[in-house]
């Protein structure tokens, strides 16, 4: 951000020296087609995305060929000495490189805001509320026709984020950080899952519901899943599988118990912690 505000803060800075050009020198006098298309350009190459997508050279030529195309229909405003056309295509190419970093910018941190809001697939529902109603249907639906389906809640393990900052901004970094986590999680279980399972958020965690399948079955993709996740982010899933019919018949039944065992597998992995840090410490001799 400290970036964007710079190279925005310059190319203000830089229309206003522009439209003041003229007051440096009583023989400078610039067209009013320049006055015109300095700003056009810049706002067009902001907006467009092609604009700011383009190679820069072919982006300057382009607004180059326009501007002197433009002085050409003019014909009085071709008639301006040489001299000062050349400054007026120095100001258009400095304007088009300025411009084009100013859109760059806009459009990276417009990712970083649509990454953040967890929008990634149709399967994908944010509000539990509107995800269980799909989950619960297709419960009914394994029910009726008797077959297997599994309810996986997938967390984060807490101790995997490492977060080194100051301690005023610590809190606020460690929840945007956690806020991508999640976010990252979301992508990638709409990923690497088949497009007929159903994901949605609770809480801090995600329910997954997988039709036809067994809780036995899944090991091999909660693996898959778990090396996903340290390869991109290095973070440990902490993930909780519960079976209809064997562990649950209900809804609530499966989501409880799925959340259930993710818990328990926290609690097992921070005994563990502290089991190992105890050994670290050493018996008395």
């Amino acid at each position: 951000m400290r970036r964007m505000r710079f190279i925005l803060s310059s190319l203000i800075a830089w229309l206003f020296f522009f439209y003041n050009f003229e007051r440096l020198s009583p023989s400078i006098d610039l067209t009013g087609i320049a006055y015109l298309f300095v700003p056009i350009v810049a706002i067009l190459i902001i907006i467009v995305p092609l604009g700011r997508r383009a190679p820069l050279l072919g982006v300057l030529l382009v607004s180059l060929v326009s501007f002197l195309a433009l002085k050409i229909l003019g014909s009085q405003e071709w008639a301006s000495p040489l001299p000062l056309t050349i400054i007026e295509m120095g100001v258009i190419g400095v304007t088009v490189a300025l411009a084009r970093q100013v859109g760059s910018g806009l459009e990276e941190f417009e990712q970083v805001v649509a990454h953040i809001t967890i929008g990634q697939s149709g399967r994908f529902s944010e509000s539990f509320s509107s995800g269980q109603i799909e989950m619960y249907r297709e419960l009914k639906r394994a029910r009726h026709y008797e077959r297997p389906v599994t309810m996986m809640a997938v967390g984060m393990s807490e101790g995997s984020i490492q977060v080194a900052l100051d301690r005023m901004v610590q809190e606020t970094q460690r929840a945007m950080m956690k806020q991508y986590v999640l976010s990252t999680i979301a992508s990638t279980l709409c990923d690497e899952l088949e497009d007929y399972n159903l994901i949605t958020r609770h809480n801090d965690h995600f329910l997954v519901l997988l039709p036809e399948v067994k809780g036995d079955d899944v090991e091999a993709f909660v693996e898959q899943l778990q090396r996903a996740m340290q390869e991109q982010l290095g973070v440990n899933l902490q993930i909780g599988l519960a079976s209809f019919p064997d562990d649950a018949v209900t809804f609530d039944g499966l989501v409880a118990t799925a959340i259930n065992r993710m818990g328990k597998k926290k609690f097992v992995e921070l005994m563990g912690q502290i089991l190992h840090f105890q050994e670290q410490g050493g018996s008395p001799e």
